[in-house]
């Protein structure tokens, strides 16, 4: 269970892709702007908000360990800047049993329950995560997500009742490792993106492993990004 923290990060880095500038011309196309100044814009408006809400899900295969015996299958939660994440993930153990796992990060302290009894307790040391890397200026998200080319748009669409801008991008696999948490393999892995056109909101974020040697059924990742700036509390919960 050593990846849970980690995959809490990659849920994280997938909420924050726009961060950072995208390889391409940012100048407006007549009176739309352009993919490069959507992201910008998405980038800008995303560093101004305190707290997201966000739900995963993943089609395909997505394993958290070198053995392959826990397959991600959902996920869903709360960020509050600067460094408070609750999330609840469901897992596939052994290709049989379903198992929920809920884990608590505030600052350097982690917390998760007990899959037995449901309890919670201190995470074990090698959980510890600190989310605000994230945000860091130097080796956060968005210098790593900088390098994401071949930018474009596609038709708008709709994601919950909201307009929104789509963008299409690629990115290569050894720069989103460590915010995947290692689990998507081959090059390049295929991005989109939807940005409210009014607010700017990053609504949903979606990754597409490529298909590749040694990955039987590639992963899909949906993550949908909701109730920005939405007063949440999140605390360090009773043990046991």
């Amino acid at each position: 269970m050593r990846a849970l923290p980690r995959l809490t990060a990659a849920l994280l880095a997938a909420l924050l892709i726009p961060v950072g500038t995208v390889n391409g011309p940012s100048a407006r196309a007549g009176d739309e702007p352009t993919a490069t100044a959507i992201l910008a814009e998405a980038s800008k408006r995303l560093a101004e908000t305190k707290s997201v809400h966000f739900d995963l899900e993943i089609e395909g295969e997505t394993f958290i360990d070198d053995n392959k015996t826990i397959q991600l299958l959902e996920a869903e939660g709360d960020l509050l800047r600067p460094d408070r994440v609750s999330t609840t993930f469901k897992a596939k153990l052994l290709g049989t049993a379903t198992a929920t796992i809920e884990l608590i990060t505030i600052g350097e302290e982690s917390w998760t329950t007990n899959l037995l009894t449901g309890n919670w307790e201190a995470a074990p040391e090698e959980f510890g995560y600190d989310p605000s890397i994230l945000f860091d200026g130097e080796e956060g998200l968005g210098p790593v997500m900088g390098k994401v080319t071949e930018a474009s748009r596609e038709d708008d669409e709709e994601v919950d009742d909201r307009d929104a801008y789509h963008v299409k991008a690629i990115v290569e696999q050894s720069i989103i490792e460590g915010l995947t948490a290692g689990t998507m393999k081959g090059s390049p892995v295929a991005v989109e993106l939807w940005v409210d056109r009014k607010t700017n909101d990053l609504l949903r974020a979606k990754l597409v492993e490529p298909e590749s040697e040694g990955v039987e059924n590639p992963a899909t990742w949906i993550l949908t990004i909701s109730d920005h700036d939405r007063t949440v509390k999140i605390e360090a919960p009773e043990e046991g």
